[in-house]
């Protein structure tokens, strides 16, 4: 890893090639240039963490014979990253891995492959970065030179400016040539197209300083091995060499400069040990036809070289492998992309401690991380296709203590949307706050390095006034929410990481303007732990079990932190909550918060699925009142939009000052507190059950009415039975399982049958409304019966089948609308209780129309009657039956739209009590009050019936009516029942007219 490269491409034959850059990033927003000096290529990339970006050059960087070239390929990144090179030929692909900058050095020793052909010779090319440079090359063997033919002992000078290189070829191999150096260069070594078992191939490596060799080395064989590989050794002074192949071991003393050929033979591994430093490469000389496969060049780390943590980039198209070398005691704990490596079989190393894998990887080009938690191991990348092959040694990453837990979908979504945004150059207050915020992040987990806890709140407290955040920033609430969430978890992150890296501090805190933090290391002891820690931070307390620390340690020691922050309540509730866009339900809406933000983490950042709760004690901003209810809620991020949530957390206990939440998870939790819409009441409760109770009897009085009073059948009092047997079934429903909330599937399917047969209410109560209005215009023109049927051809397809129709879109749209936690009815989320309440307002509406405007139709037709026939007793009934007929109507559930504001409680208990009364109503205006229902209750009670007159259907007329018809109207059409006279009264009322 690394910040600066640079490289080249050699001679390749003549052959056309594509060659191109492989950059792994480590981190968000690395900004990456790929240029070529003295050439008109600059290439400006965006990598994220994980990912790889495969930047392709032109075809003409490659170097053509010995020459002094300056188009020498820099890649710069402002944070650390790897690169491969890659140079991909036809049937000669060929890959190394670039070493930064800061890695290279002044003395080298070549490695060339010998040549079995004519056309086949051995290069290498050396190259100086920023300033001018001298090279000296001491000759073995032989290369050309401008016109001279230098041989073994010769020494040529080559003076190099800056970002300025060399190439030169040899006629026989070059092995064991020196290269010397004033300042650091980068060497590549390679054969250009020369022939062994395949066709024509061509391979370069770029080579290691002598500074950067190491004493031992593990070479595990190819999967796909047939015939004996071969191994180089270079030492660059005297030195005895043990090379063990299998059990087979052989000891080779060196002279410095030399250069030992040694077999590696297929299925077998190596081992070699010097006492000084010494150079290993290996060398795939590749499989003969029909399984050809093409020669390379690669690497051998050393064991002192070994990493905890590696990246290495598959090949498209090819069979890809991962080698591995690990100690015996650890090959258990080697994790791939984030997943244990499973079903790989370790073979012994003879002679050592350690063992050899091989783990295949897929087929498509991408990047893979490969790490274990505490033991350094080797790492090889390798690959077959057809008449190809690669081999690379994978590239070391930094040991950054933290997991991204921050990576949620909607997070890297952002990331790459910032990526788009810094490429195009242009300016985004939130990807700048982002980028903040990680370069913060990444230096405090870097590797070795202790952070404090004062280093962890500064500079992320200076975020918390970052106009992103703010009221008047522009950024979108989107936006805004994920940079709540990522500050709230990087802060998580940096205090676990100062916890862990600060072993002699058990207990560490810190209190600034913006927060306080507090964390504690606790080390795993070897029985069950059952001691609770309480961590203070400000005046919150957090009460967390033993048990759930231990378990997420990471290694020897579990950290904790709990964070308190002084304004992040403030910046969110003026935000967000006055417009309630955080609430996932709606029954939030009123609320407000009420305490300061807290976060507590564990392990490597936050835990979930606690098997013992942690608790919470958190302190009021404002005092409780007594008719506030409390709620513990904690921030997440779902589908890119901030909210406020209850699950995983009760309020445990709670007074004027304090409220203690406990909760199955850890998280950034607050108070949320203020009046519910409707406080729940005990009395509110006993005059609904009661008050529907009664109803019920008198509905059921009333069905029985309407069904067995033969003669007052007609098409009012069917739209009276239909809806006193819709609203009997819901208020039954209603009394007896509105609150069976435990079955989710039985809560939904009675939510929907309440909802069906409240909606058919409604629509009866509409048809009643309707067929009043009707009835009273019919007093200007005859035309009764032409309504009646039409009502009856109608009404019961309308009356039962549109609130069917609404209740099935309501369902398809969101089925998940129907139950609640605590009552089977519609939820309050995104808005689904107007499924109900739409349809209601807008028949309370037409049915308040219809009302007044048969007030109006019937005061100028009674003021048109003779005024001598009224009497006191008329107009008090007549008044009487008017307002009743507004509960009848359904209009009194409008009170249910008033309950807000100080007169909400008053508003409630209207509403319970006319509304819970409705069914009483109805046997009282169409039963008790119609004088032809009562004679016939006379009779059943007597005993006598009497024959009853046939059914005739009630039209009045102008012509008949008189104050007795005004009181017989009232009495018994839709104002009040809408039961008709009988032949013997209407024959009474003849006579009278």
């Amino acid at each position: 890893m690394g910040r600066e490269f640079i490289t080249s491409y050699m001679d390749d034959c003549g052959n056309s090639s594509q060659v191109e850059v492989q950059i792994t990033g480590y981190f968000a927003f690395t900004s990456v240039s790929v240029s070529i000096s003295n050439y008109p290529f600059d290439k400006k990339i965006m990598v994220n963490r994980g990912e790889m970006v495969r930047v392709s050059l032109p075809e003409s960087v490659g170097i053509k014979g010995v020459i002094k070239f300056s188009k020498v390929v820099l890649v710069k990144a402002d944070k650390d990253i790897s690169v491969v090179s890659v140079s991909n030929k036809h049937v000669s692909p060929e890959t190394t891995v670039l070493y930064p900058v800061s890695s290279l050095g002044n003395e080298h020793y070549i490695v060339t492959p010998p040549t079995e052909s004519l056309d086949s010779y051995p290069e290498f090319s050396v190259m100086t970065y920023e300033d001018r440079n001298l090279v000296t090359v001491h000759v073995k063997g032989k290369l050309r030179y401008g016109t001279r033919v230098y041989s073994t002992g010769d020494t040529l000078k080559i003076i190099l400016l800056a970002f300025q290189g060399y190439q030169l070829q040899g006629i026989a191999d070059l092995s064991g040539t020196r290269i010397v150096s004033e300042k650091p260069v980068a060497v590549l070594v390679g054969q250009v197209c020369f022939c062994t078992s395949t066709k024509c191939n061509h391979v370069f490596e770029q080579l290691l300083p002598v500074c950067s060799w190491g004493t031992t080395y593990i070479i595990p064989p190819l999967p796909w091995q047939k015939v004996d590989e071969i191994v180089y050794i270079t030492a660059s002074q005297s030195t005895t060499v043990l090379y063990q192949l299998g059990e087979q071991a052989e000891t080779v003393t060196l002279a410095g400069g030399s250069v030992l050929q040694r077999p590696v033979k297929p299925s077998i591994p190596v081992f070699i040990s010097a006492n000084v430093g010494i150079q290993v490469v290996f060398y795939s000389v590749g499989a003969p036809l029909p399984n050809s496969s093409h020669a390379f060049l690669m690497n051998v780390p050393d064991v002192d070289s070994y990493c905890r943590m590696y990246s290495i980039n598959a090949q498209q198209g090819f069979e890809n492998f991962a080698l591995m070398v690990a100690n015996t005691s650890e090959t258990g704990a080697i994790i791939l992309d984030n997943q244990p490596v499973r079903d790989v079989v370790w073979n012994r190393v003879p002679g050592t401690e350690f063992v050899w894998s091989m783990h295949m990887l897929t087929p498509a080009i991408r990047s893979h991380a490969v790490e274990h938690p505490s033991s350094p191991f080797a790492l090889l990348s390798v690959g077959i296709a057809a008449m190809d092959s690669y081999g690379i040694p994978g590239s070391c990453r930094k040991d950054v203590t933290f997991k991204y837990q921050t990576e949620t979908p909607h997070i890297k979504e952002q990331l790459e949307m910032c990526k788009d945004v810094f490429l195009q150059g242009s300016n985004s207050e939130f990807c700048s706050f982002v980028n903040s915020t990680l370069v913060n992040l990444e230096t405090m987990c870097a590797q070795d390095r202790t952070v404090s806890l004062k280093e962890v709140a500064g500079p992320f407290g200076s975020f918390l006034n970052s106009s992103t955040l703010s009221a008047g920033g522009n950024e979108s609430k989107r936006e805004v929410a994920a940079a709540v969430t990522f500050l709230l978890q990087s802060v998580e992150l940096a205090a676990l990481t100062a916890a862990l890296t600060s072993p002699e501090m058990k207990k560490q805190n810190v209190t600034t303007e913006s927060m306080a933090i507090e964390t504690l290391l606790v080390v795993p002891a070897a029985g069950p732990c059952d001691e609770v820690f309480r961590l203070i931070a400000q005046e919150e307390t957090m009460d967390i079990h033993c048990d759930t620390v231990t378990r997420a340690a990471t290694e020897d020691s579990g950290a904790v932190a709990f964070i308190s922050y002084s304004t992040l309540d403030s910046i969110i509730d003026k935000r967000f909550l006055n417009e309630g866009d955080l609430m996932a339900d709606e029954k939030l809406r009123n609320f407000h918060l009420n305490s300061r933000v807290v976060s507590g983490a564990v392990g490597a950042g936050r835990f979930m699925n606690l098997s013992k709760p942690v608790n919470f004690t958190l302190r009021h901003r404002q005092a409780k009142k007594e008719e506030e209810e409390t709620l513990c809620v904690h921030w997440k991020l779902i589908a890119g939009k901030g909210i406020w949530a209850e699950d995983g957390c009760t309020v445990h206990h709670t007074n004027s000052t304090h409220t203690i939440c406990s909760c199955d998870h850890l998280s950034s939790f607050a108070l949320l507190m203020g009046h519910t819409r409707v406080e729940e009441s005990y009395p509110l409760t006993i005059i609904t059950y009661v008050g529907l109770t009664f109803s019920l009897l008198c509905l059921l009085l009333a069905i029985l009415t309407f069904l067995l009073c033969r003669s007052i059948h007609n098409v009012s009092t069917s739209i009276h039975l239909q809806l006193c047997l819709c609203l009997f079934l819901a208020n039954l429903l209603f009394l007896t399982a509105v609150t069976r909330s435990r079955s989710r599937v039985v809560c939904a399917v009675i939510a929907g049958f309440l909802h069906y047969l409240f909606l058919a209410c409604f629509i009866w109560m509409f048809l009643e409304g309707l067929h009043l209005f009707l009835t009273v215009r019919n007093l200007k023109v005859v035309n009764y019966t032409s309504a009646s049927r039409f009502k009856k051809r109608f009404m019961y397809p309308f009356g039962y089948g549109f609130p069917a129709l609404v209740v099935a879109i309501s369902a398809a749209v969101n089925h998940e609308g129907y139950g609640t936690s605590k009552y089977c009815w519609l939820s309050l989320e995104r808005g689904f209780h107007w499924s109900f309440l739409g349809p209601v307002c807008a028949i309370i509406l037409i049915n308040l129309t219809f009302f007044l405007v048969t007030l109006w139709i019937l005061r100028d037709k009674l003021s048109s009657l003779n005024e001598d026939v009224s009497t006191l007793k008329d107009t008090r009934l007549l008044t009487f039956k008017a307002i009743a007929q507004l509960f009848i109507l359904g209009c009194t559930w409008s009170l249910g739209l008033f309950q807000v504001g100080s007169a909400k409680m008053v508003m409630a208990y209207l509403f319970t009590i006319v509304n819970s009364l409705q069914g009483a109503f109805i046997f009282l205006v169409h039963c008790l009050l119609n004088r032809q229902v009562r004679e016939e209750y006379r009779r059943w009670i007597k005993g006598t019936r009497k024959p009853s007159p046939t059914t005739q259907t009630f039209s009045p007329s102008v012509s008949t009516v008189t104050t007795s018809t005004k009181m017989g109207y009232m009495g018994s059409s839709d104002l009040g029942p809408a039961c008709p006279a009988s032949s013997q009264h209407r024959s009474e009322k003849g006579a009278e007219a």
